[in-house]
């Protein structure tokens, strides 16, 4: 089964994301192309947050869509994912029911969000339903000399007080996490060093099935 997968396993508000800005400058494309994942904005505190994230894949656009809309892969980039159900899928318009368990100190999440797709190009999505007060986002994709350039944003504003530092940390360190497990599956690092290193960034709780080389 392949479906849009928004990844909310995060804890996030703020962030106006409708339109995307102009190409990253210089210094910024240069840090992409030698690998690095930029977290360029990230807004938090408990009642939700907002952030984005970009990187360079190299691999063909097709590989990187078939790994984001995959609910098999899915358990291996997003963490704390326990269900995913397509609901309803016709044509670029999908309706997805997921459920994501991050442990005690955070509620389950169990919602129903509506993925609008753009193939090859823009995957949008938004709440319908469930125990989140809010959430949006989107996928860009951009093809570069070097590789894709994948722009990620999302939103959420959940119904439930959130410590703090689980906030900081999914932005700070989950999310360019999640962007590297994401490449690594879609055989985009570059090398089979890199690719090591970003399926090492995996933290669903299918990653014990991967095979490191």
């Amino acid at each position: 089964m392949k479906l849009c997968i928004p990844v909310i396993s995060f804890f996030l508000l703020g962030l106006s994301f409708l339109a995307f800005p102009a190409e990253p400058d210089v210094e910024a494309m240069q840090r992409l192309r030698s690998g690095e994942i930029l977290l360029l904005d990230a807004r938090s505190d408990q009642s939700g947050g907002s952030a984005r994230v970009q990187a360079i894949i190299d691999a063909p656009v097709e590989s990187i869509w078939d790994v984001i809309v995959s609910c098999e892969l899915s358990f291996v980039f997003v963490d704390g994912l326990e269900k995913c159900e397509l609901i309803e899928s016709s044509g670029d318009r999908a309706l997805v029911h997921q459920v994501v368990d991050k442990g005690w100190l955070v509620p389950t999440q169990d919602f129903i969000f509506e993925s609008l797709r753009e193939p090859h190009q823009s995957i949008r999505f938004q709440l319908v339903e469930g125990n989140i007060k809010a959430m949006q986002g989107q996928w860009e994709f951009k093809q570069l000399q070097q590789g894709i350039l994948v722009d990620y944003r999302i939103r959420v504003q959940p119904k439930f007080p959130v410590p703090g530092f689980i906030v900081s940390y999914v932005m700070r360190k989950g999310m360019p996490d999640l962007i590297a497990c994401i490449r690594g599956l879609a055989g985009g690092s570059g090398s089979a060093y890199n690719e090591k290193s970003d399926l090492g960034r995996c933290r669903g709780r299918e990653t014990k099935s991967l095979s490191f080389p």
